[in-house]
């Protein structure tokens, strides 16, 4: 795993895992639990675009990891971050290998923000996280706009609920586990354009790296978009 600083090594970093910018010719990110996937355009969560992850920080921190570490097509994910101490250990057992991990941070969240807007139009066949504190309206736009541009996809972890121009919004939340699974409540807040959402249950298989219903929690309408 490499760890970086984006306001110094982020161009030179991007060009060595790219080469050449192309747009990606992979459709979307399913999350593998049909009855999640069918609630979203497409059946995936939809390149070209970021989608928005609040709730507990370790939870949404080992969700992004289990997720984006069975999506094999995922060449690189560059995790952008306040604090360089995401442990690759903890990461590589819910299927993120520090071999397609590259870690930035910086303190300033404008930093942040600007290193996950460049990092957008660079990794066509990539996935870009960024935690941050808060993202306006015209922030977020700037990175749609970037996502769009290169059919990149971007997870936007935020701290509080503002207007947003992302495609998707998703609480995670830790649940109890029927033994040591890793396992997590997944709500579906907001999806832009639609009504449709709900909440789930789910576990982990370390073995297989799938996502498994425990539970369906019963289905509300998301927050359509503006």
């Amino acid at each position: 795993m490499n760890q970086i600083t984006p306001l110094t090594d982020l161009r030179s970093e991007l060009a060595r895992l790219t080469g050449i910018t192309r747009r990606s010719s992979v459709q979307g990110i399913p999350i593998g639990v049909s009855q999640i996937d069918s609630v979203l355009p497409g059946t995936a969560l939809a390149r070209g675009g970021i989608h928005e992850v609040v709730g507990d920080q370790g939870a949404v921190t080992s969700f992004l990891a289990a997720l984006l570490g069975r999506q094999k097509i995922i060449q690189h994910v560059l995790w952008i971050t306040p604090q360089p101490d995401l442990y690759p250990g903890g990461l590589a057992q819910l299927g993120l290998s520090h071999r397609r991990l590259t870690v930035a941070w910086t303190r300033q969240t404008d930093n942040r923000l600007w290193a996950m807007e460049e990092s957008l139009k660079d990794l066509p066949n990539g996935a870009v996280i960024a935690e941050v504190e808060s993202a306006d309206l015209t922030e977020t736009r700037r990175l749609q706009l970037a996502a769009e541009s290169c059919g990149s996809i971007g997870f936007l972890v935020r701290r509080n609920r503002q207007p947003s121009a992302a495609l998707t919004r998703w609480r995670v939340e830790p649940a109890r586990s029927r033994d040591i699974r890793q396992t997590w409540r997944l709500t579906l807040e907001r999806i832009r354009g639609a009504e449709a959402g709900g909440s789930w249950v789910l576990e982990f298989d370390h073995a297989s790296l799938c996502f498994h219903m425990v539970a369906a929690l019963g289905h509300g309408q998301a927050e359509a978009a503006e």
